[in-house]
């Protein structure tokens, strides 16, 4: 059994690595690291480009918004990465406190999946970021169970 001590050092370390994971993550989407090329809408536009030639692109039709009084058909592909650096950075939040903790990390691992399933379609042979997003989600799974049996392990100490 491990003591108080280890069980707290191994929650802080889930919550500090997946927190400052998610963190960096929407950084790096917001930042682009080019004075040019950064933004949320830079990332959605240029990121949704290969669905619209994918079969995702295909079987679902195209969002028509107004935007400057233009008429613009948008992939909905295009919106879920508009909303990916927000999602990961409020993710982040109740992660690094601690607070509604285990449903921000369910809520990581579904998304890591989506985006690695996202990946799948896009990248074809090339299939490292695939599983980089599948071993991501099994981690932060594994932290999950971690989680539930350091509860069980404390409730068991105070019965």
């Amino acid at each position: 059994m491990t003591s108080p001590t280890e069980r707290f050092w191994i929650k802080f370390i889930i919550r500090f690595a997946f927190g400052f994971l998610f963190l960096f993550v929407a950084i790096g989407q917001f930042d682009g690291g080019s004075p040019i090329d950064h933004g949320p809408t830079w990332f959605a536009e240029t990121l949704s480009k290969p669905f619209e030639s994918s079969w995702v692109g295909a079987a679902i039709p195209d969002i028509t918004v107004t935007v400057d009084g233009k008429d613009v058909k948008r992939d909905p592909s295009y919106y879920f990465l508009l909303a990916l650096p927000y999602t990961f950075a409020l993710l982040s939040i109740p992660i690094l406190i601690g607070v509604f903790l285990r449903p921000a990390l369910r809520i990581g691992a579904v998304l890591m999946v989506m985006l690695a399933l996202g990946k799948y379609i896009t990248s074809g042979p090339d299939i490292a970021p695939v599983t980089d997003n599948f071993v991501l989600a099994f981690l932060i799974c594994v932290g999950l169970y971690f989680l539930g049996q350091e509860e069980q392990a404390s409730e068991t100490v105070t019965s």
